[in-house]
């Protein structure tokens, strides 16, 4: 059933993950490869970049290797659940990249093949406010938790 975009329930967040915001490309891939801050949960690896031009948008990808996890089945299903959980959760980093002063590229990789839904969201849970504290702190925004100072 599709959503109907006109309607005016503005209570509810939408919790859509477009296509047009996963990475997509070889080229941001192997950019990403090159040059990425690592952050590790037992599940998966999340691995992202900053980028001083907001040309270069925001961007998340979702990958499980073939090294780590070799029936493909299994790959789709572990990136399934990967992206559910982040499509739920994005509200984390959605404020953020609203902004567009920066862009910004991100890869959950999952680490192996027997992780469950549950793991994966309470990894994701303590992963995503690590990641927008860190985000803050790149793109010197202060903190919501942060007093602000008045001096």
């Amino acid at each position: 059933m599709k959503k109907d975009r006109n309607s005016p329930n503005l209570s509810k967040p939408d919790h859509s993950l477009p296509r047009s915001k996963i990475l997509r490309g070889r080229k941001n891939f192997q950019r990403l490869f090159e040059n990425s801050t690592v952050l590790n949960s037992k599940s998966f690896q999340f691995r992202y970049r900053l980028y001083s031009d907001p040309a270069e948008g925001c961007y998340i990808g979702f990958a499980a290797p073939k090294k780590k996890i070799a029936q493909a089945v299994k790959r789709n299903r572990v990136k399934r659940l990967l992206r559910e959980a982040y499509r739920t959760r994005q509200s984390h980093l959605q404020d953020l990249f609203e902004s567009s002063s920066f862009g910004f590229h991100g890869l959950f990789m999952a680490n192996f093949e027997h992780a469950s839904v549950q793991e994966i969201s309470e990894e994701m849970d303590i992963l995503l406010p690590k990641i927008r504290e860190r985000l803050l702190q790149k793109i010197n925004i202060p903190s919501q938790s942060e007093p602000p100072n008045n001096i």
